[in-house]
């Protein structure tokens, strides 16, 4: 009869921990500037992403949600955040 011993090394391996050599190396169909999805995986790509920000944007100012001085104040922040992090 078979019996499991506890002193194995699979009962003394810890956490599973996966190598650099391991992982799975994205799909080379997608810019460096594309956007992942958590949970789902999926690329979205970054002009997309940008439109749809600056989309949103412009409709909380027609909705009146925020006011134009303010949403001006944060496109002229996301503008310069993004430059200095081209940089």
């Amino acid at each position: 009869m078979a019996t499991t011993s506890t002193n194995s090394a699979a009962a003394r391996k810890g956490p599973a921990t996966v190598s650099a050599e391991e992982t799975p190396n994205p799909p080379g169909d997608h810019a460096p500037g594309d956007y992942v999805l958590p949970f789902v995986h999926a690329r979205i790509p970054a002009p997309l992403v940008q439109i749809g920000f600056w989309g949103g944007l412009a409709g909380t100012v027609a909705f009146g949600v925020i006011d134009l001085p303010l949403a001006a104040l944060v496109g002229v922040g996301v503008v310069v955040a993004r430059h200095r992090r081209s940089r």
